[in-house]
């Protein structure tokens, strides 16, 4: 009975008059099913309940820098609380006890802190209101024991006996807030909430309409110069008794707007309306009005009763189950499902998109335009970040949305003058180093998100590679900073600040995947100069000191003493890492790096040093697997022959780096990054190469996965696996042996079935072979 209530056979005839008599008494409930369509045939699968095992808090208390709020897929919203008073990186905190606001946009696992705008203050009544000094003038005690999150839905109770509900779609958010007996429900919205400052802020109350909108400037993301305005449009079901506004230090009763660099608005309910409060909100990053019509078409004013806020909130609920399914895993334990899930759904997150439903967007330019494709357009690239590996995850699970975040990157590039680095909307930060757009675009094409103007991608990602003059126009940022220094001397000199040898490096994985990227646009000619040029680490390698070292312009090499480190471990020379750690970040030739070490015994005994720490931080010698410049370190040891090593060491740090607990990542999340190299290990596979298709192989966590992709499902399944039974003994692919480390995505992306016997004893000999290695290209 299983196999066809899973969609394992047809139901007719007596299965259909069986299941029916089942469903009546009431011992089953009917699975929900999921469509696809590939090459013309229609795949039905049940969707399982996995929304289940999210945590939204995992890594809110520690390093993962997450948040706990409400969010759609992608979603432009983020309506969350903040905690304070000190300024947190995604507005929220663990080991916080007081809430600043709930406040509607933030970015997930940043490093910095960025947005927490217009924060929603509910109280008890109007009697106390000052005008906050930034985002911590209003603070609400409040317990964890009283609160709730699942994907799509956030609660509290605050200490003063008011709840708050949140949920959220797209582009727009629905609150309830439920007063306790004998107050005046009073919401407060914080105009200058913005954890970095605000200016231009402005709001305005209209009390016929019951609602209030606004707008304000900010941005400064880890301090660069980026700024942009923000509007939102608030709407209340019911009418207002008082209100007042804030411009700066001047409070205003029976005002109904006011402006300054900060500015807020609250109002109080008509008595005799009961205890609960509803409201909805939007925002737009073009008009006040463009955010009415975000609210008006995602969430219609028709439906404003309690119970179209549990309506909302089971739709958003359901919307991020069906995301969660596109990647079915089971024969695990409990811990582990809540651990996949709750990576996968923070890998979900972002990139955001940042245009409104009539099709408008703030271009980097500075000026309005109009989507003509429809296709959204998306914003926050932490670009330095998610090329590794988020990149390609989202082009696997979700290739239409890739292909309009490669599109947008396109866009940014016409109307900026330069592709991001790490761009958030309105413009590009030009926060960290080397020229990730061209990785970025070149994974979401190598893993099947094709769908955008490629031609127009590789013309301007050839000219940002080789035009000196490419830089952002409002910014005056370079995409590649010392790029003729570069391509004249083949390294950036010592005397470029800002990580000088990472920086080399990072512009050869970006030629590399842009060869690549250019070579499957049938460009050969470019495709072969850009590979020349990605060996230019080959310049920096002192093999005195077996590391990668800074050269003058001269040639000359500076003294390793002479490069200073400061607590963030970056220097004159690397960024967020040590040399021990860069030494390895030629992913591409690590068959030409191995014979720069001295040979494959002298680089296995390096490795096998390298990972006697696997988290050892910025300034180690050791592994860093919580930072993204040593991810792709564990699958070195399949380029060496000795893939059982790798399989090893990457499940000693899937099972104690990652979990699903407020303590959950070694690191950053980074916009999903960390969330997705933990995906891709738990599956058994890992995209090292950047802007190629090569899947270096690891070990599957699960005993079966389900990948379920545009072009067929591809079934991992694992004999024999669990937690401490990494070993592979041996693979098939669709019935082929299969002793390679290493498959390509393209000989999967039309559904494929792996099989591994996994064991607790490694296998030295499976592919330990020369041909069996993943390829080196020089």
């Amino acid at each position: 009975m299983r196999a066809w209530l899973h969609g394992g056979g047809k139901l007719t005839g007596f299965k259909q008059k069986l299941l029916a008599s089942i469903l009546v008494a009431g011992t089953l409930t009917a699975p929900a099913w999921a469509v696809k369509k590939d090459a013309g045939r229609v795949r039905r699968y049940a969707v399982r309940d996995f929304a289940k095992f999210v945590n939204p808090f995992s890594g809110t208390k520690t390093n993962g820098e997450t948040f706990p709020g409400a969010s759609a897929p992608f979603g432009m919203i983020q309506w969350s609380p903040d905690t304070g008073p000190a300024r947190r990186q995604a507005g929220y905190k663990y080991g916080d006890s007081l809430i600043t606001g709930f406040s509607l946009d933030r970015l997930s696992g940043a490093g910095c802190p960025y947005g927490d705008n217009f924060g929603f203050v509910p109280l008890l009544n109007a009697s106390g209101i000052r005008p906050p000094v930034g985002r911590a003038g209003f603070l609400l005690p409040f317990s964890h024991a009283n609160e709730t999150a699942r994907p799509g839905y956030y609660s509290v109770k605050l200490d003063d006996g008011i709840k708050v509900e949140l949920t959220t779609t797209q582009r727009s958010g629905f609150g309830r807030f439920t007063y306790p007996a004998n107050c005046s429900p009073t919401i407060a919205i914080n105009a200058g909430s913005n954890v970095n400052g605000t200016r231009d802020a402005s709001i305005r109350i209209d009390p016929k309409s019951h609602s209030i909108s606004g707008a304000v400037t900010g941005g400064h993301f880890c301090g660069f110069p980026d700024v942009g305005t923000i509007y939102f449009y608030a709407v209340f079901n019911r009418p207002f008794s008082t209100y007042g506004t804030w411009g700066d230090s001047l409070l205003m009763k029976g005002r109904t707007n006011s402006g300054g660099n900060s500015a807020g608005a609250w109002v109080t309910f008509e008595p005799g309306g009961g205890k609960t409060v509803l409201a909805k909100v939007a925002i737009s990053y073009v008009s006040v009005r463009n955010a009415r019509l975000n609210l008006e078409k995602e969430s219609p004013l028709s439906e404003f009763t309690s119970g179209a806020f549990e309506r909302a909130a089971a739709k958003a609920g359901s919307e991020w189950n069906s995301w969660l399914n596109r990647i079915q895993v089971s024969g695990g334990i409990d811990a582990d499902y809540r651990t996949f899930y709750t990576m996968l759904y923070h890998a979900l997150l972002d990139p955001t998109v940042c245009s409104d439903v009539n099709g408008e967007y703030m271009g980097y330019d500075g000026n309005v335009h109009v989507i003509q494709d429809g296709q959204p357009q998306y914003a926050d690239f932490s670009g330095w970040d998610i090329y590794r590996s988020e990149c390609q995850l989202l082009a696997i699970v979700a290739p239409d949305r890739a292909s309009a975040m490669a599109q947008s990157l396109v866009r940014d590039y016409k109307q900026g003058g330069a592709f991001p680095r790490w761009g958030v909307p309105n413009m590009d930060s030009g926060v960290m180093i080397g020229d990730p757009a061209a990785a970025m675009i070149a994974d979401f094409y190598a893993f099947g998100a094709k769908n955008f103007d490629t031609k127009a991608a590789l013309a301007g990602l050839l000219r940002a590679a080789t035009d000196t003059s490419v830089c952002a126009r409002r910014t005056g940022t370079y995409e590649r900073p010392a790029l003729a220094e570069y391509l004249k001397l083949g390294y950036v000199p010592a005397d470029q600040d800002g990580g000088n040898v990472s920086m080399t490096l990072e512009y050869n994985s970006a030629d590399f995947a842009l060869s690549q990227f250019a070579g499957a646009l049938g460009d050969s000619v470019d495709s072969a100069i850009l590979l020349r040029h990605a060996q230019y680490w080959k310049n920096l390698f002192n093999e005195r000191t077996g590391l990668f070292g800074m050269r003058k312009r001269d040639g000359s090499w500076i003294p390793a003493s002479e490069d200073t480190v400061d607590y963030f471990g970056s220097s004159q020379a690397f960024v967020e890492g040590s040399g021990e750690q860069y030494v390895w970040m030629v992913p591409f030739n690590l068959r030409g790096l191995t014979d720069k070490m001295g040979g494959r015994k002298t680089a296995l005994a390096r490795l096998d040093t390298f990972f006697t720490q696997i988290n050892g931080g910025f300034k180690s010698k050791y592994a860093f697997l919580g930072n993204e410049p040593c991810l792709e370190t564990p699958y070195i040891y399949c380029f060496l022959g000795e893939p059982y090593k790798a399989q090893r060491v990457l499940r000693k740090a899937i099972n104690e780096l990652y979990s699903a607990a407020i303590v959950a990542y070694p690191g950053n999340d980074d916009l999903g990054e960390m969330s997705s190299w933990y995906i891709f290990g738990a599956l058994g596979m890992y995209p090292e190469l950047p802007g190629s298709d090569v899947l270096v192989l690891g070990s599957p966590l699960f005993r079966k996965a389900v990948l379920h992709l545009d072009g067929g499902d591809v079934t991992i399944i694992g004999h024999g696996a669990s937690r401490n039974s990494p070993y592979v003994h041996a693979l098939t692919i669709d019935g082929r042996k299969w002793d390679k480390a290493w498959m390509r995505f393209t000989d999967i992306s039309h559904g494929a079935k792996i099989m591994y016997e996994l064991r607790r004893t490694p296998d030295t000999k499976w592919g330990s072979a020369p041909d069996d290695v993943p390829p080196s290209y020089n």
